[in-house]
């Protein structure tokens, strides 16, 4: 492994500052994510409840994204990752205060979620145009991978630490660490500079969300791209939410199954994310982006027939590697391929098509009550091969674009 390559982006003082504000916030969420679900079980023992929280979030970002797209074209970015980060703190932090005082009532996690989820996306939105800036082209790769680390690694312990949290102290006092934790980590905003964005957008938003549907319309290249992102994302993703079926169903195991299926899958994110930083910069970004959709795919359907549980930790770390590989290259390629002052509406367009893994999760469920969660996963990791296949073509193409200044 190259180490100069491997850091290649902090070698920028000012991103070694936005990946530090980046790692408070992924340590705050995904323990986050472990508690509230807790919560919501110990308040209503009810599953449905305890899915609701998360669907609301997504589908207020389906809504709003749009709207934090023309923010990030038209306002100062760094701002808006302060402002992002402290509504996401605060809103932890508020739940935590209801927790301990004995008053939280189902509809307080709920809202308190939405905003959260609310922050969580506005920051992303406004986050990558902003690191993009700062580190240029040729680093931005190296640094999408270096931000995909923190949050797979926060899926290594956070589950793990907020799982003995709330056994020894109970999920109020996880909220109140979590909130304080994702609060202190604006500090490191506070050491960058902001870049003033050229060309900004100045039309009403409307129009200058229209520009932004247009220009992708017109892409050829950005339009595969996130077609292939909605494809994988809500047909490969979505196969997260059936870990507990297949613990129990396929693997005859228990909740330590489930976990350890999270924990090798959280392993394969680091090794694939700490893979593709040792390269810094690589010139073959369209052909790694479906190939790494295509292996996607390919470990899914192997997964599927498992049913030995050590064979499914190797498998589900393999996926683990070629997700993150591949989610890095699309990330990294939006950005690549679309001018400076539209990459905050192009990253809005991204989180709308993200919201497909939760209508994915929804119908990788439905196929799984019908047919067999087996089936489920087979057939979704089958459509996504097989789509990376269809739009293999593009690979040249986009290869050569991302190579130009």
């Amino acid at each position: 492994m190259n180490w100069d390559r491997l850091i290649l982006a902090f070698r920028i003082p000012a991103f070694r500052w936005i990946w530090l504000s980046s790692l408070a916030g992924a340590a705050g969420f995904q323990p986050f994510m472990i508690g509230q679900g807790w919560l919501l079980w110990e308040l209503t023992a009810s599953p449905f409840m305890v899915g609701l929280a998360p669907a609301l979030g997504a589908a207020s970002n389906l809504i709003l994204n749009p709207f934090w797209g023309l923010m990030s074209d038209r306002l100062d970015r760094r701002k808006l990752m302060i402002i992002s980060q402290s509504v996401m703190g605060l809103a932890i932090l508020v739940l935590g205060i209801l927790v301990i005082n004995d008053m939280v009532q189902v509809w307080h996690v709920l809202i308190l979620s939405v905003i959260q989820r609310m922050g969580m996306s506005l920051q992303r939105t406004a986050g990558k145009p902003f690191t993009f800036s700062i580190v240029g082209r040729k680093a931005f790769m190296n640094a999408t991978a270096a931000t995909f680390l923190t949050s797979q690694g926060a899926g290594l312990v956070g589950p793990i630490s907020a799982g003995f949290i709330i056994k020894s102290f109970g999920t109020g006092y996880l909220f109140l660490i979590l909130g304080f934790i994702i609060l202190i980590g604006i500090l490191a905003l506070f050491r960058v500079q902001s870049v003033p964005i050229k060309n900004r957008a100045t039309k009403s938003f409307i129009q200058d969300f229209r520009e932004a549907l247009k220009f992708v319309k017109n892409d050829t290249s950005l339009r595969t791209i996130l077609w292939t992102v909605l494809v994988t994302e809500s047909l490969g993703y979505s196969t997260w939410s059936m870990f507990p079926v297949v613990a129990v169903s396929l693997l005859g195991g228990d909740s330590v199954t489930l976990g350890l299926l999270g924990t090798f899958r959280g392993l394969g994110g680091v090794l694939g994310a700490l893979s593709i930083s040792s390269f810094g910069d690589v010139k073959l970004k369209g052909s790694i982006l479906w190939g790494g959709a295509f292996l996607f795919g390919l470990a899914l359907i192997a997964f599927s027939f498992s049913r030995d549980a050590y064979l499914s930790y190797a498998l589900v770390s393999g996926i683990g590697i070629v997700a993150v590989i591949y989610d890095i290259q699309a990330n990294t390629l939006l950005l690549s391929l679309c001018p400076e002052e539209m990459r905050g509406r192009i990253m809005a367009i991204y989180g709308i098509v993200m919201t497909g893994i939760g209508f994915g999760s929804l119908g990788m469920g439905a196929v799984a009550g019908w047919l067999g969660v087996n089936w489920a996963i087979f057939g979704g990791g089958s459509l996504v091969t097989t789509n990376a296949l269809a739009h293999m073509h593009m690979a040249p193409v986009v290869n050569r674009q991302a190579q130009k200044d």
